[in-house]
């Protein structure tokens, strides 16, 4: 099959970004032709697989999204695929992914709920793409993100699959990373003892960063708080983390290229997330042996037990993270925690969910040839 997958941004950082890498060279290896519709683009992940570019000049990030859209419309009604699937902020596909949540739900859950240009438009493409007739299956990473599709749009839940995100199982090995992480551990002055938490992620305040320092300041032991990510507003969390008493034990990291690294020196990561359609994070921490805290706000819940993680109420209390904190520091050094937390989540590795969307395609692509 000539097969198209189309997102506006075709790189090595992102969930998205990460799932369309490896689906592109998943379904080359099937023997797949297949050709990235973007905006802009990296190297490719598999030297077979080809990049169709489509944009020019835009002025801002609305007129870039609508742009584009328009474009693949274009694009795809002149140019011959047997099948294509959307990645979002387009509406021409034959499936189309939604890994991210619905934009009108993710707007509902910012604490203001204000409308920027950019959610205006982004939320009409969404309108477009799942309107009646726009698509022939959706597919959601959880269940959180199926129920706001048909909620939000009016989705026949017939015509939605659930597939939940992969994690990279021989990447993120603790075993494997073990002497570099002990190298980071002692470079950072982590090696006195003290228990090591870890929150990972870009954009602090929807993943709850507040929360977690204001639990953190709450635990009666010594401790680190290690924050890794990308955050245009870090001064704003420094200072708050000054207010609590915590600057000493709370280090500021920025962005990080090798997480696995970060996840095998913590002894607990906290991702008390207010909106997180499914959240990579969880299940690269649990694929190096580390128990994860997280909130009912996370779908990424739906594939965790209690044996290897808490999941805390939606509101996010911080002193009922505080107490998860202290429950998981106490079961730090059992090996047998380590290796329920990997086991946990090895149905996720990337050959079982790739699988599954390639098979999703062909189930697709039949019913569209009947």
């Amino acid at each position: 099959m000539k097969i198209a997958l189309v997102h506006m941004r075709h790189a090595y950082s992102g969930g998205t970004e990460l799932f369309l890498n490896q689906l592109a060279m998943y379904l080359v290896e099937k023997g797949e032709e297949v050709t990235i519709i973007c905006r802009s683009h990296v190297a490719p992940p598999d030297p077979r697989v080809k990049f169709i570019k489509l944009g020019g000049f835009a002025v801002g990030k609305g007129h870039r999204m609508w742009k584009f859209a328009k474009a693949v419309e274009k694009h795809v009604s002149e140019n011959h695929y047997d099948f294509v699937y959307g990645l979002g902020k387009t509406w021409t596909h034959d499936m189309l992914r939604i890994g991210g949540g619905t934009h009108l739900d993710l707007v509902r859950s910012m604490q203001d709920g204000r409308k920027r240009l950019k959610d205006k438009v982004a939320i009409a493409i969404e309108k477009k793409a799942m309107a009646k007739g726009a698509y022939r299956h959706i597919v959601a990473n959880s269940h959180k993100s199926a129920r706001e599709i048909q909620s939000s749009y009016g989705v026949e839940k017939k015509h939605i699959s659930v597939i939940h995100n992969f994690v990279d199982t021989q990447r993120f090995n603790r075993e494997r990373v073990k002497d570099k992480a002990e190298k980071l551990s002692r470079a950072l002055g982590l090696s006195g003892g003290a228990p090591v938490f870890l929150f990972f992620g870009s954009g602090y305040d929807r993943k709850g960063l507040k929360e977690a320092m204001k639990a953190f300041s709450m635990l009666g032991f010594p401790a680190w708080l290690l924050i890794a990510g990308r955050e245009n507003h870090q001064d704003v969390y420094e200072d708050y983390a000054n207010s609590l008493g915590i600057t000493e034990s709370c280090r500021f990291m920025g962005e990080q290229r090798e997480p696995e690294l970060w996840f095998s020196i913590a002894d607990c990561y906290v991702l008390p997330t207010k909106y997180e359609p499914f959240g990579f994070t969880v299940i690269e921490a649990l694929s190096c042996g580390t128990p994860v805290i997280t909130t009912e706000n996370c779908g990424a819940k739906e594939v965790l037990s209690s044996s290897v993680s808490t999941v805390v109420g939606a509101n996010v209390d911080p002193s009922e993270m505080a107490e998860a904190m202290s429950f998981w520091v106490g079961r730090r050094n059992e090996q047998e925690l380590r290796e329920s937390c990997r086991s946990s989540i090895l149905k996720l590795d990337i050959s079982e969910v790739m699988e599954q969307n390639y098979q999703k395609i062909l189930e697709v692509h039949r019913g569209k040839c009947d």
